[in-house]
């Protein structure tokens, strides 16, 4: 008798479920813009998130964690009094948990904000052309900063599209723009 009466109250409760409430996970691509060292390398960012969205009416507030990688990084060759030097860095993995704010402007859209912790991973080298027999020396570490975004996300049943904008500052005097989609879903 329990069954049955289960079986005819969780489709009510899907219906009434809030849109752009509960989890999700999302794929994350885009573009990725570093400054705040000799050049502005631009490269690819790529990964995925895992978001909590709770609210009322039309407003949606929520928790979020990501992991991304990007391609991002540049080489430059300098010679000083016939001396050949290559120094590169490249930007790693980006660690983020932050939160959002948000407001269904339309029955499957939402607008919304972020805000949150961000975690990088640089790693630099020095190689001396002149002198191959000499080691190369690399660096590698981590840099603290902040993320701040808005953007916009699209419900499609359990399926969601996103496009984000976001802003990163560290720690390390850097700074990164992105621009990506997230095509993901909600359970």
């Amino acid at each position: 008798m329990i069954l049955p009466a289960i079986l005819v109250a969780a489709p009510a409760m899907a219906q009434d479920a809030e849109p752009f409430t509960g989890p999700s996970i999302v794929a994350i691509g885009g573009v990725d813009h570093s400054s705040g060292g000799s050049d502005d390398p631009t490269g690819f960012v790529y990964g995925g998130a895992v978001t909590y969205d709770l609210g009322s009416g039309s407003l949606r507030y929520g928790a979020e964690a990501e992991v991304t990688g990007t391609t991002t990084g540049e080489c430059q060759t300098s010679s000083i009094a016939g001396s050949s030097q290559r120094n590169c860095y490249h930007i790693g993995r980006d660690l983020y948990v932050g939160g959002r704010l948000g407001m269904v402007v339309a029955p499957n859209l939402m607008l919304y904000g972020k805000a949150g912790y961000t975690n990088v991973r640089i790693k630099e080298s020095y190689d001396n052309l002149s002198t191959p027999a000499s080691p190369d020396q690399k660096l590698a570490g981590n840099s603290d900063g902040y993320r701040l975004g808005a953007g916009m996300e699209l419900d499609i049943g359990k399926f969601l599209v996103r496009t984000e904008y976001r802003y990163s500052d560290y720690d390390w005097g850097g700074h990164r723009h992105q621009g990506t989609v997230g095509l993901g879903f909600r359970f």
